[in-house]
Order: C-alpha cells, then structure tokens, then sequence
C-alpha cells in the first residue's frame, strides 16, 4: 500500500506517530491497523481521490489531535509547555543534521529504537533535523555508541549526518535555554565547514574560544605563528589532529591517511620554523589556537 500512496502522490510522507509539526495544506490520515500515520499535500489530492483515501483511513484533524509525544517535547524546547518526562529526570539531547537528504522518518524511527531501545526517543524537528531525546539511567550511551549509529545510518540508509552530543540536565525550567545554546553552538559548527561527523561541547569549545578572542591576541598568533609559517593548511592540519587526538602519533597519522615519518616530518618543521615546542602542552596549546585560526576568513 505503502508504495501505490508514493507513487499517486508525490508529496506523501510516512510517519510512527502523528507528525510533529503539522504543516497547513496538507490532509493527515492515520493507517490503523499498522499503527502509522501519513500526510499529502493538498494539492496533489483530486475530490475523488480524497473520498477514496476517507474510505480506506481514517483521517486525522490536527485541532481534534490530541499533542504527540513529539510535538509535547517540541513544545517543551520552544518554553512552550512542560517535559514530557518526570520534572527534573535528567536529559540529553542528541542533535542530527541531514542537510538536503531525503530521509525516509518511519525507517529511521524503527532504527533509532533498535539501536538505542526505550530510553532514547527520536523527533524530528524538521525534515533535515532530528532529535535524540535521552533519558539519563545507568547504562547512558557513551560516544562509541553514537559513533557506531552514525556507521550505521550511513552503511544500511546511506544517510551522511552531522551530529552534536548533549551534556545530560534536570528537564526544568532552565533546560530549554541549555538546549538553545547547544543548539546554536552546533549550528555555528556546520557553518565553519569542519569535516568532523560528530560534535560535543569539549571538542567545539576552542573554536569558541577563539571567536570570543580579542584582536590584539589573534594579531600574536598571526604574527608568531601563522606568517612565518605562510599558513601552511598541511603543517596546521597536521598539528591540530594531532593535539586533537591526544598527542597520539599513530592515531594521528591514520586521521590524516598519511605515514607516521611523513606526520613526525610535518612537526618537526613545525618546531623549526616557529621555534614552538610540540612537546610542551603551552606550546601546543598555541599552536592548535593558530590552527583553529588560520581557517577563519579574516585571519
């Protein structure tokens, strides 16, 4: 059936449970007997094929909807109504950006519950954006787990997505502003272009650093740093995986599909021309500053 419906009507979407934000033109009906709701634009559906689509669904009115757990977490995001969890129960939102995919919502519903189970809840905000909802017990996800979702996503749904890892709060008052400023912080990160898949506060915080940095600091490292080194894009990449990845030689080299002597050669130029030790944190520390630097367009 499903298919016959994506075929007469172009505009038609799948959806778990009712769609979170109902977008006025469309008509909404729900699938009973598989539990599953779809929507059509209007304009795809003839008066004929509107008293047939009646006579085979029932079709849902969005003001005679009662609020789906989606749209009550979409609400309660926006302080625009209460958790649909316990008051306080710690929480994490897992963002997912899809860019100009098209993504199937019910197939990546039934995969997000298999991988992650009960405790974690996906919505889509958007049809580019989702969210992983996380309810904090003692066996949270940890990154590694994450990390193999986004394997997965792309291996079984070639889907290509970005994601950024919440810190877990109390679903109070307070959380939607925490949730806005993660919100944002991911958002500045897909603009800046980085070829990193996913995202967290610790990893996202320098670049931060850098972009709150007073001029006359940034004109220090342009100076000691970045011209003397020409803006080297092979020399800095190299140093920033490298502190990136723990001062790992190995891991390092492998980011960067390069042979560990050609990663040790690129730092030890490094050291030569800046005379900035990579061996010493605060020498580090400075380099990887210039690093994130050397990629913003007035640097």
């Amino acid at each position: 059936m499903e298919k016959e419906l994506f075929s007469l009507f172009p505009s038609c979407e799948m959806f778990t449970e009712y769609p979170a934000k109902p977008v006025q033109g469309f008509y909404v009906f729900q699938q009973a007997e598989k539990g599953r709701w779809f929507k059509i634009h209007k304009k795809d559906v003839s008066t004929r094929d509107y008293a047939l689509l009646t006579m085979l669904f029932t079709e849902i009115r969005p003001e005679a909807d009662a609020p789906s757990v989606s749209r009550r977490w979409l609400s309660y995001l926006e302080s625009d109504g209460e958790p649909p969890v316990p008051f306080k129960t710690d929480i994490r939102i897992i963002q997912l950006y899809f860019g100009e995919q098209l993504i199937e919502q019910t197939e990546l519903q039934e995969a997000s519950c298999a991988f992650f189970g009960k405790a974690v809840q996906l919505v889509f905000a958007s049809p580019h954006e989702a969210l992983l909802i996380e309810v904090k017990t003692c066996a949270a996800h940890e990154p590694e787990s994450f990390s193999s979702y986004m394997s997965a996503l792309e291996s079984d749904f070639y889907i290509k997505a970005k994601m950024y890892i919440g810190k877990f709060q109390p679903a109070d008052s307070r959380f939607p502003a925490h949730f806005a400023t993660e919100k944002e912080w991911f958002r500045k990160s897909l603009a800046n272009g980085s070829a990193e898949h996913i995202y967290t506060m610790e990893n996202l915080f320098p670049l931060h650093l850098i972009e709150q940095m007073p001029s006359d600091m940034k004109e220090i490292l342009v100076k000691e740093v970045l011209t003397p080194l020409s803006y080297d894009q092979e020399i800095l990449e190299t140093v920033r995986t490298f502190f990136e990845n723990g001062f790992n030689a190995s891991v390092a080299s492998k980011k960067l599909y390069i042979h560990r002597n050609t990663l040790q050669y690129r730092l030890n130029k490094f050291q030569e021309i800046t005379g900035i030790s990579l061996k010493d944190f605060n020498g580090a520390l400075v380099a990887y500053c210039a690093s994130i630097l050397s990629k913003e367009p007035e640097a």
